[in-house]
């Protein structure tokens, strides 16, 4: 119930809807992949989980977990899917069924020893801000941001997503492969409205962001859940690309 960690090379290289770029796109991807390799960087954190079914006792678990974020911010702010740093955001207050009937479950996480994978290997002591829940978001700084030299993407230079545009996403390698840099094309195959505006790609982009074949910045990927309340204890997400104004407008709480 309680593993929740994504496979971020299988999410890369395991798709049959890649594109091959060429042209301007590809120039495009290659240009922003230069300017910006570093601005995708894993994030590294122990995570105390407690979680409490009904009236039973709480059971607690503590994990190391690492999860890719975005630079946005001059200040070194960065970005990451909620739900991949706090896995307790996304069990609090749902219902599983047992053979005592439905039963609602509590979950607690307490985040500590973040830290930020620099390019060059080494590890830079980070604290967690402020989460939006409704948006899968939690933002991280630096604790000595003036110490700390982070190249964060172009938020301002942004475009609103339409189908089948032309996407190229900027992300890294797991573990496995040294963390290297991924540059991916791809494309827009459906725009979900409700309750707000989500780009589907046919990849994944947990934690990455996405740009328009002109380079102009789309959006973040991040998670999607099933409504609280349903009888899922271990709920599938789909991976969706948060607009670029939502996720400003979201950050500017983060200031």
């Amino acid at each position: 119930m309680m593993k929740h960690h994504l496979t971020l090379l299988a999410a890369l290289l395991a798709t049959p809807f890649a594109i091959a770029a060429d042209g301007s796109l590809k120039e495009h991807a290659l240009a922003l992949s230069t300017a910006h390799k570093d601005s995708v960087l894993f994030i590294t954190a122990v995570v105390e989980i407690e979680i409490t079914a009904g009236e039973n006792a709480p059971k607690k678990e503590e994990r190391k977990i690492e999860t890719l974020g975005t630079v946005i911010g001059q200040d070194g702010l960065i970005v990451v899917p909620l739900s991949t740093l706090d896995v307790a955001s996304t069990i609090d207050g749902r219902t599983i069924n047992t053979q005592q009937g439905p039963m609602k479950l509590s979950a607690k996480g307490t985040t500590k020893e973040v830290k930020i994978l620099m390019p060059d290997g080494s590890e830079v002591a980070a604290k967690v801000g402020f989460k939006d829940t409704d948006l899968d978001l939690a933002y991280i700084r630096p604790e000595k941001p003036a110490d700390v030299k982070l190249t964060p993407i172009d938020t301002a230079n942004s475009a609103p997503m339409k189908v089948l545009d032309d996407v190229i996403i900027i992300g890294r390698l797991g573990k496995e492969l040294n963390r290297e840099p991924v540059v991916m094309t791809n494309e827009i195959i459906s725009m979900v409205t409700k309750p707000r505006i989500f780009g589907k790609l046919g990849t994944q982009s947990i934690g990455m962001p996405v740009f328009n074949g002109e380079g102009k910045f789309l959006g973040i990927g991040i998670n999607r859940f099933s409504p609280k309340g349903e009888s899922d204890s271990n709920p599938v997400p789909s991976n969706v690309v948060l607009a670029a104004s939502d996720l400003m407008e979201s950050a500017a709480q983060a200031k």
